[in-house]
């Protein structure tokens, strides 16, 4: 395996992980001091589903890496996810995911476009992670009259 297969392959492990809620091994994905910046959109709605973890995060190991993903995905739970592109190159790589959730409280669907940059460090880690999701629609459950 080359090492851009290397790359695409650890990125592909890290959105696949994100999308379906299961971290599983990808904390070992991330370098010790890793940086993730996470930004949206979503101060455009007041939907209270959406509980982002946004800001900038250095994540100190293993551990901490592990209980950082293990939170995220506690906010974030998709109906459909669909990657939409994967560029590798040197020690970088992009890609996007639209993506589609339903809050469980309020039955509220959302529709988005999450973009992810990364960069590597020589050991084919992620070094810092940046996201910047857009959400498109925001469709209140339908209440049927009784």
């Amino acid at each position: 395996m080359t090492n851009l297969d290397q790359k695409r392959h650890v990125v592909e492990d890290v959105m696949r992980a994100v999308m379906t809620g299961e971290t599983g091994s990808i904390a070992k994905r991330f370098y010790p001091g890793a940086q993730v910046l996470q930004r949206s959109n979503a101060g455009a709605t007041d939907a209270p589903w959406f509980e982002r973890m946004e800001g900038e995060f250095f994540l100190a190991g293993e551990e901490e890496t592990g209980a950082f993903l293990q939170e995220l995905l506690k906010r974030a739970s998709y109906l459909s996810y669909e990657i939409r592109g994967l560029i590798c190159e040197d020690d970088e790589a992009a890609s996007r995911c639209d993506w589609s959730r339903r809050d469980d409280d309020t039955g509220t669907l959302v529709t988005g476009t999450t973009m992810y940059w990364f960069t590597f460090s020589s050991d084919n880690r992620i070094k810092s992670l940046e996201t910047l999701g857009a959400i498109h629609s925001v469709l209140p459950r339908r209440r049927n009259p009784t």
